[in-house]
């Protein structure tokens, strides 16, 4: 039986799918940095960027306060979601390159090509080979969809004990709208896939 490839997109729940596809003999697993160009039947989690976009926020201040581009920011009284996101589309705010320094990237790659961005703030879009996707699961529904589709148990890794919502203000949302334009244009064309579009109408973000 010819595995399907699971494919990293990061801050959707990859953590908890490795360890599933370990467990199973019919998904394979392939990291952020994933071949993407010549693996077939491919296989990714799609997640609203509203969401994702605050997760890895949540996920830099959380994980890395100490590093010093973090502590910047922190200090900077730049703490959600919504700040980081307005200020990254401000060209002209004073902190702008406390941003732009800490989404840009020095050394990822995705299919041995470097990208502009940290995988975490990267487009879903980049992890995207249409000719060699199979699967599309809907981020929402993940747990049903998977266990209808290849049995087993998914694992709940890597979730955070500090869960809060954050309002994105409409200035965040008409950048963060702009900068993943066609993760969801993605969506849309997959809404046949059930991914919920409960974020796309709200201001709210619950990781």
């Amino acid at each position: 039986m010819t595995k399907v490839n699971f494919i990293h997109i990061p801050k959707n729940a990859g953590t908890s799918i490795e360890e599933y596809c370990n467990n199973s003999q019919k998904l394979s697993y392939n990291g952020h940095d994933a071949k993407i160009s010549s693996l077939d039947n491919q296989m990714i989690i799609i997640r609203d960027p509203y969401s994702r976009f605050c997760s890895a926020v949540k996920y830099a201040i959380e994980n890395y306060s100490n590093s010093e581009k973090i502590r910047k920011i922190i200090n900077a009284g730049l703490k959600t979601p919504s700040q980081w996101a307005e200020v990254w589309g401000d060209k002209s705010h004073k902190y702008h390159n406390l941003i732009i320094d800490e989404v840009t990237n020095h050394e990822h790659k995705i299919d041995s090509v470097k990208i502009p961005l940290k995988w975490t703030y990267t487009p879903q879009h980049y992890w995207i080979n249409e000719n060699k996707l199979k699967y599309v699961v809907p981020f929402d529904d993940m747990e049903t969809y998977l266990v209808h589709r290849f049995g087993g148990k998914v694992p709940n890794n890597n979730v955070s004990t500090n869960r809060r919502r954050y309002k994105l203000s409409k200035r965040a949302k008409d950048f963060l709208k702009k900068m993943y334009k066609k993760d969801f244009e993605f969506i849309e064309k997959y809404s046949n896939f059930q991914v919920s579009t409960w974020y796309l109408d709200s201001n709210v973000c619950d990781y």
